[in-house]
Order: C-alpha cells, then structure tokens, then sequence
C-alpha cells in the first residue's frame, strides 16, 4: 500500500512539472517604447509609402492614424501647436524584388521607407512660455 501511494505520488510530480514546462509563458513582453513630440498639427491628410500607401495624420516625422483622432480633436488641434505623447511602433519597409525591362535593363531593388506611427495618442496644446501676454 504504500509503495503504490509513492508510485501516485512521483507520477502526480511527473505530471506536474511536464504542465509547469508545456504552458510556461514567456515573461518577456513585447513593450512599445514611449515617445512624445512637440509641432504644428496641420490636420491634413497625408498618403506615406509608395506602394504599401497608408493614409495618415502626421506631426513632425511621426504618422497618427486616422482612427486614433476624432473629428472634434481634429478640429481643436488644426493649425496649433500640439504636444502629443504615445508609443513609437515601426512598420518597416519591404523591399521589392528588382525588375528588368525589355532593353536589358535592370533596376536596383526598391525598399520601402519605414513608417513610425504613434500609437493611442494622446494630444494637449502646447504654449511657449516665450509667448507675450495679451494685454486688453
């Protein structure tokens, strides 16, 4: 009786150490690094990329998305100086295989530029201490 309770017990260790293994997680997380930017917020639509084209806001060398403002943010912030903080997510550019024309020609591979969005941003208006006082 008792070598088969310690036989249930070393199987029932077994089994458990074989769960602990097969569902570990990774601890590590995939963390977006935190940016913030100050500039003129224009609040035009602008195409990036050549052939992979997103339309996007943009703010300095940063894309926003257009689902990431809405209509009565837009309208607050065009034409303002705005200071927006977010995370930095990098879309790297594919590169495109290179062709060859019909008269011999080759053409050098192209690559795409990288597109940095700023993802969940979050928007105030920003004034420079430098800005005189208006005095009625």
């Amino acid at each position: 009786m008792n070598n088969s309770s310690s036989i249930k017990f070393i199987l029932f260790c077994i089994l458990f150490s074989f769960t602990q293994l097969s569902f570990a997680q990774n601890l590590k997380q995939d963390s977006l690094k935190e940016i913030s930017t100050i500039g003129i917020f224009d609040g035009k639509k602008v195409q990036v990329g050549n052939f992979d084209i997103a339309q996007v806001y943009k703010i300095n060398e940063y894309c926003i998305s257009l689902s990431d403002i809405s209509e009565n943010q837009l309208s607050n912030f065009k034409g303002k100086k705005v200071f927006v903080i977010g995370f930095l997510k990098v879309i790297i550019g594919s590169t495109h295989s290179a062709k060859s024309s019909t008269d011999g020609k080759i053409y050098e591979p192209y690559k795409e530029p990288d597109k940095k969005y700023i993802i969940n941003p979050k928007f105030s208006i920003y004034y420079d201490n430098r800005e005189p006082l208006i005095n009625n």
